[in-house]
């Protein structure tokens, strides 16, 4: 991808919305190129690039916001999206917490190649299916999807703060399923984001796992009645759970609504000592990280929670302004769990019944936390051995309380580029059967 000036199209589109009223302005300009080869029912099937632009402005008239998106940035196209922001922001309800961040010099980043081995990515697919194929026979790649991606993005308000990042980046995702005669597993998937392709496909998160753990669950069942017992969260699934954290406890939303149980918990304990989730866009254990936020700040490492105790909300500028909190240094992306000290292998033996949760089907969790869903790809444990893959099976819980009763956090973690998670075990969740 051959370099473009990218900030000035940012600010020329601050300048013209400046030109058309505005009293404060932002524009954010992404222009990114995409190398895929792709795996569809176990072939490779595709290999094309693509290439994407996006230019986003944000216009402030008397407190008042207006924001659009277009796909072109040629002069015309850029002072008729200035208008519609203008517009836009005209036509909405005032509010004294919209603003833009501070005056800062242009900072410029990069990370990464800048352009893909596109000879190493076909070895390595190539490498991954005849993999896939010997270990695990009974195992069909739905769907395979390797990447490379180039990408520029570039930043620009009217307060004179500036960035511009450059930046390379692999991605690779496998779904799969297994067949025994008329049995067949539940689908299953990783996937992970690397600067290089050193690593084998099948060790990119936990795929290789994965596929092995599918190969074994095309014939299951229920577990027995109801329960309330302990939940061994795998990597996979504690993404998720981190990320209703986020959603129920920390971000704008319920904040800014009053809702979340832990708006007044601001440096206090919340959850388990042995839980610390740091946020760490700038490494350098992250490699997939960015350097700076959505609202024109230098993305700065943070903790979330220290042993235990609340460090920061994922609060952005908006939010911290209206509830009078403090911004989140980082954007609260790239998340890193720290490890325990106990041995995966000794959690499971100190469960008396309950999960090995490898993937959790539910909708999003109410305002006070509580959840509710179905366990995929999951095992029943019981008297410290894992017994048998279980399906047609429900837990319940709250997020909050789940935390808190974390008792072990493995010495075991995944890297998977954008995040790295340990297992985590807890009790008091509710399981049951048909």
């Amino acid at each position: 991808m051959a370099d473009f000036n990218g900030i000035e199209l940012t600010r020329k589109a601050v300048e013209a919305m400046k030109a058309a009223g505005a009293d404060k302005a932002q524009a954010s300009l992404s222009r990114g190129e995409q190398s895929e080869l792709n795996v569809d029912a176990g072939r490779m099937s595709l290999y094309r690039t693509t290439v994407n632009v996006s230019i986003g402005l944000t216009a402030h008239v008397g407190g008042r916001k207006g924001s659009i998106s277009v796909n072109r940035y040629d002069d015309e196209s850029i002072r008729g999206a200035a208008a519609d922001a203008i517009a836009m922001a005209r036509s909405s309800e005032p509010d004294p917490a919209n603003d833009v961040s501070p005056a800062r010099p242009l900072e410029s980043f990069r990370a990464g190649a800048t352009e893909p081995d596109s000879a190493a990515m076909y070895d390595r697919l190539r490498e991954f299916i005849d993999y896939a194929r010997s270990a695990y026979p009974t195992t069909r790649l739905e769907q395979c999807v390797l990447d490379f991606g180039r990408g520029e993005s570039f930043y620009s308000n009217s307060n004179g703060a500036e960035f511009e990042e450059r930046s390379g980046l692999y991605s690779f995702f496998a779904m799969f399923t297994s067949k025994d005669g008329s049995d067949a597993s539940s689908f299953n998937y990783s996937g992970a984001a690397h600067r290089d392709l050193r690593k084998a496909l099948k060790d990119w998160g936990t795929i290789d796992s994965l596929m092995r753990q599918s190969s074994g669950q095309t014939r299951v069942s229920s577990v027995d009645g109801s329960f309330e017992g302990d939940v061994i969260l795998t990597p996979d699934c504690l993404g998720d759970f981190v990320g209703y954290v986020d959603s129920v406890y920390l971000g704008d939303y319920p904040l800014i609504t009053g809702n979340s149980p832990w708006k007044d918990r601001l440096g206090k304990p919340v959850v388990s000592p042995l839980v610390s989730i740091r946020s760490e866009p700038n490494g350098p254990s992250i490699e997939a990280g960015y350097a700076y936020t959505g609202d024109g700040f230098r993305a700065e490492n943070c903790p979330i929670i220290e042993a235990g105790t609340l460090r920061n909300f994922t609060l952005g500028l908006y939010g911290s302004n209206k509830t009078g909190k403090p911004r989140c240094p980082s954007g609260g992306g790239a998340i890193v769990v720290d490890p325990g000290e106990t041995a995966l292998d000794d959690m499971v033996r100190d469960v008396k019944r309950g999960l090995l949760l490898a993937r959790f089907s539910g909708g999003s969790p109410s305002d006070n936390g509580d959840f509710s869903g179905v366990a995929k790809n999951s095992y029943l444990i019981e008297d410290g051995r894992i017994v048998r893959p279980v399906g047609e099976t429900m837990i319940a819980g709250n997020v909050a309380s789940l935390f808190k009763a974390i008792r072990a956090v493995s010495r075991e973690r995944v890297d998977y580029g954008s995040a790295i998670l340990p297992y985590m075990l807890a009790g008091g969740v509710g399981v049951s059967g048909k």
